[in-house]
């Protein structure tokens, strides 16, 4: 089931992705960086930002099992992580796909996303087009290379 993320669910949420780092993200990155980045500490203020942004979840008995959330003022899938344990049982699909309705009625024509190298076949399995590889500048002061992509809605 998917549904509006609550405060409760802000460290449930946090798990998910820095599980989803440390397992998914090693084969594109190096063991240090995915280190650094699954543990950067969790934003001061993120659960208002998961309300704000309206994040979603995905449960299942009782088990959060992935998450995602746009930011419609910019047009941008700003994160979507899905448990290690439930990839490729179609978790991120569905939020994904939640996410763009989202986009659709706050009246966006596109939404845009700066990939990870691990996610970047997900991202094009759905429509999204790869822009030319880039990298991100984590507040904790390393690089991650990244692929900006977007997609027509």
């Amino acid at each position: 089931m998917i549904r509006l993320a609550t405060a409760k669910d802000t460290l449930a949420i946090w798990q998910v992705r820095t599980q989803a780092i440390l397992t998914s993200c090693v084969t594109d990155y190096t063991a240090e960086i995915a280190s650094k980045w699954a543990h950067s500490p969790m934003p001061q203020g993120f659960d208002m930002i998961l309300l704000k942004l309206k994040a979603l979840v995905f449960v299942q008995d009782g088990k959060l099992l992935g998450f995602g959330f746009i930011d419609v003022e910019i047009g941008c899938l700003e994160a979507l992580f899905v448990a290690p344990e439930s990839h490729g049982c179609g978790v991120g699909k569905a939020i994904a796909r939640e996410l763009e309705l989202q986009a659709i009625a706050a009246g966006l024509k596109s939404l845009s996303l700066s990939s990870s190298l691990n996610a970047l076949c997900f991202y094009q399995s759905l429509g999204y087009l790869a822009e030319a590889p880039t990298s991100w500048q984590h507040p904790l002061g390393f690089e991650l290379a990244c692929v900006p992509m977007s997609k027509a809605l």
